[in-house]
């Protein structure tokens, strides 16, 4: 084993654990500094009219296991479990740019408890974590829309590399995006949607360590029986590029995952819904390996 920050990731739009001493794994500390399969359907729901939307994510992380580079389980005793709450703040404007109506958003996300077990060792700790702000297009062709932006993370989480537990990453990262969605909204009956992102990290200052550059896939198809929808939702994971730092692995420490699962949601009003999720990871490459439950609630002011 190598002395490497070992950790989980959680919840909606980065909610982020790490903990020390441990082994390699993809990334440092095995995080992303996104949350892994939380766009779902808002992967293309960025709406056509004008003003300010919301969406609150409440989201429950846990992990029990965590494997190697070849996603099999390391026999360590490993836990994780993380709570969060995240408030995404999406601005529609009149600006059009390139046929594209101009938007913008920012993503607060906080780490309400995190609870981390590694052997002997243990921590608990909870806070603000990395906020994300954003901006790009949107072009909506009927029952189609498509979506191109580029997130920024900031490093303003909570971080120490002597800590066990730590709600933010202590580095940058942008993430070029580019989003689709599918459903007629007049009659719905099937609806997909996918975003695709490339996170460019950077140098996390403290320990002079880059994780490598990682591509995301969140999917979701579903079908509509009046205001209910039933569907599928997950992620897709790889890391292109490998880590730079002490305590590299041969294989560059590069993480892969994958993970599905089941989602209901219920329009209360036109622009009021409500989706509960349970995603599955079923495989893990130098990650954390366990499941994801995840409410949103999306309305306009």
């Amino acid at each position: 084993m190598k002395n490497k920050l070992v950790a989980a990731r959680a919840g909606l739009v980065l909610v982020l654990a790490t903990a020390c001493p441990a082994i390699a794994t993809a990334a440092e500390g095995g995080n992303t500094q996104y949350g892994l399969g939380s766009s779902q359907f808002y992967s293309g729901a960025i709406p056509p009219f004008p003003g300010v939307y919301a969406l609150s994510v409440t989201g429950y992380y846990f992990a029990n296991q965590l494997n190697d580079g070849n996603g099999h389980k390391l026999p360590l005793d490993f836990s994780v479990k993380v709570s969060s709450q995240t408030v995404r703040l999406l601005g529609v404007t009149n600006t059009k740019f390139l046929g594209g109506t101009v938007w913008g958003q920012l993503v607060i996300p906080v780490v309400l408890n995190l609870d981390v077990d590694l052997g002997p060792l243990g921590d608990s700790r909870g806070g603000l974590s990395d906020i994300i702000v954003s901006g790009g297009l949107v072009w909506h062709d009927g029952p189609s829309t498509y979506i191109v932006g580029v997130d920024t993370a900031l490093p303003t989480g909570s971080w120490h590399a002597g800590r066990l537990a730590n709600p933010g990453l202590n580095h940058y990262s942008t993430q070029p995006t580019f989003g689709y969605g599918y459903v007629d909204h007049v009659n719905p009956t099937w609806e997909v949607a996918a975003s695709l992102r490339y996170i460019v990290n950077f140098e996390n200052p403290a320990t002079n360590y880059t994780s490598g550059n990682e591509l995301v896939l969140d999917y979701a198809a579903g079908y509509h029986f009046g205001p209910t929808r039933l569907g599928v939702v997950g992620y897709y994971l790889n890391q292109i590029t490998d880590d730079k730092g002490r305590g590299v692995g041969s294989n560059g420490n590069r993480g892969r995952g994958f993970a599905i699962g089941p989602a209901v949601t219920y329009d209360f009003l036109p622009m009021t819904q409500l989706s509960v999720s349970y995603q599955k990871e079923v495989v893990a490459e130098n990650r954390p390996k366990g499941g994801n439950i995840m409410m949103h609630l999306s309305f306009k002011f």
